[in-house]
């Protein structure tokens, strides 16, 4: 997966349009799809957030257990101001910097917005609709 789908899920706490702007939408779509561990199908809120914590390993490129600007790659941490909100958006603490704990514990908007029936899933279906409503937009 690139980059920019995988820093897009790990920073999913933005709102949509935020995530959207500076990642694509569609990355984070096929992001999406791509966090079902089981293959049964569908994806549940806890794969969406396994998927997040597996790429925060990622991306704290130097093991200190937070993701902050220092660790992200160049080409990411020039998406400048955004990448700022998006981080801030984490940060319960205020430190600058996201924690593992932050992560796990941070909201899931763009998996909340594809979830249509609350089930806390996206099914196939589901995923489609939300594909399908993006290029509708384009």
């Amino acid at each position: 997966m690139r980059v920019a789908a995988m820093l897009g899920l790990l920073l999913a706490g933005a709102s949509a349009a935020a995530v959207a702007q500076p990642f694509g939408e569609g990355r984070l779509l096929d992001g999406m799809a791509a966090a079902d561990a089981d293959g049964d199908g569908f994806v549940t809120r806890q794969e969406v957030i396994a998927f997040r914590m597996d790429a925060f390993g990622r991306f704290d490129r130097n093991g200190d257990g937070y993701v902050d600007s220092g660790d992200l790659p160049a080409a990411a941490a020039a998406r400048g101001q955004r990448l700022a909100e998006m981080i801030a958006l984490f940060d319960a603490d205020g430190d600058g910097r996201i924690s593992a704990e932050e992560l796990a514990k941070g909201p899931t908007p763009l998996f909340d917005r594809i979830d249509a029936d609350g089930d806390d899933r996206v099914s196939g279906d589901e995923l489609a609709a939300a594909q399908a409503a993006l290029a509708a937009r384009r």
